[in-house]
């Protein structure tokens, strides 16, 4: 009886103890996943700290240089393309200048062909032909000659004695100016002798007293003595005299008379005797330079560009016309324009020291801080070099 019970329903307790087993392996099972949450966890919690302190110590510097230094790159591409574009609407206004010298709109040429066809059929229905006039005249000449032959009131003889008589005094005339013609030829030979000595004499009083042919700061001759200019003063004075008798002067020496009027303070006159100076000679370079500065000194800063600029159309290598009109556009305080020839002054002459100085100073002035600072280097350098 008992042994019926203990195997009755085998497969029921079979089931029983599976199920036992298998409650305790699950409750195991649950709590190593807890703990392995756990570490998983932490770890992910120290990785994330981990990776904002390398963040705020490392990268973030690193990207605040990366957007300073963009700053600055936008700054020197900005002044990059601006300095470009002023090459670019120099020489569209070059072309553009040479268009209109060279050529002229077909509306105009039509208008003056229209209008000189106006004025030819105007003239037809006015005039009467070149061939019909002629002949009148020579019909009326014809007639006139038999009226005169015809008259009897004058008669040949009487013509012949008209004609010794003024003849007579014709030579009497010239008896009486042959010495004042003479005398003036002398005269007039005197003076162009002593314009020649004159010239000559101021040239040589302007190499005695060192005024040199420039009016630049740098080479301006600011230790001239009152008793040498006195001196030039008179030899101008001459010059101007002789001038006014219609007696042409040279380029050069309207140049010299426009510096002694400069040093004697007299900027008027100084403009006159240098614009002559260059209607005489076109490729006087230095007259235009000299007119340049007095045109900014006395005001008139639009003059002395346009002035300098007529001069590089015939010498764009000149570095000191490019000098001159970067000092104007500072002070006018156009300061691109000041650094475009301040360039053009260093490409024609490298070594020229103090332009990189001042291309510094202009950048700093601009926000350029790195375009500032090789300037100032290749200043120090180039200095250096030169000790």
């Amino acid at each position: 009886m008992n042994l019926n019970i203990k195997f009755k329903n085998p497969f029921k307790r079979l089931v029983n103890t599976t199920g036992v087993d298998s409650g305790a392996q699950k409750r195991t099972f649950i709590k190593t996943d807890k703990q392995i949450y756990t570490i998983i966890g932490i770890a992910f919690a120290v990785s994330a700290v981990a990776l904002i302190c390398y963040w705020l110590l490392r990268e973030r510097p690193y990207y605040n240089n990366l957007l300073t230094e963009k700053d600055e790159l936008i700054k020197t591409l900005k002044f990059t393309r601006d300095k470009l574009k002023k090459i670019h609407e120099n020489t569209v206004a070059s072309y553009e200048e040479k268009l209109k010298g060279e050529y002229v709109p077909k509306s105009i040429y039509d208008d003056k062909i229209n209008d000189y066809e106006q004025k030819l059929t105007s003239y037809k229905d006015k005039y009467i032909p070149k061939e019909e006039h002629e002949k009148q005249v020579a019909e009326l000449e014809r007639r006139l000659k038999e009226e005169t032959l015809s008259e009897e009131n004058v008669s040949k003889k009487e013509y012949a004695q008209k004609v010794t008589s003024l003849e007579q005094k014709v030579s009497i005339l010239e008896d009486k100016n042959l010495d004042l013609k003479a005398t003036l030829e002398k005269s007039v030979e005197f003076i162009k002798g002593e314009k020649d000595a004159l010239e000559n004499m101021l040239i040589l009083e302007r190499k005695r007293t060192f005024i040199p042919s420039l009016i630049l700061p740098e080479t301006k001759n600011n230790a001239l003595t009152a008793d040498g200019l006195k001196k030039l003063v008179a030899i101008k004075e001459k010059l101007k005299n002789i001038d006014e008798m219609n007696l042409s002067l040279k380029s050069d020496t309207y140049f010299g008379m426009g510096l002694v009027s400069y040093y004697n303070k007299q900027p008027d006159e100084s403009i006159e005797q240098w614009e002559n100076a260059v209607s005489l000679n076109k490729n006087n370079l230095k007259a235009y330079i000299c007119l340049g500065i007095v045109y900014n000194e006395e005001n008139m800063t639009d003059n002395a560009i346009k002035i300098l600029k007529r001069a590089l159309e015939i010498n764009p290598k000149y570095a000191t016309i490019h000098l001159t009109l970067a000092r104007i556009y500072e002070q006018k305080g156009a300061l691109d324009d000041a650094v475009y020839e301040y360039l053009k002054v260093l490409e024609i002459n490298p070594e020229t020291v103090d332009i990189h100085n001042k291309l510094g100073t202009l950048y700093e002035k601009k926000g350029l801080k790195e375009e500032a600072k090789k300037s100032f280097a290749q200043y120090e350098k180039l200095k250096g070099r030169g000790k």
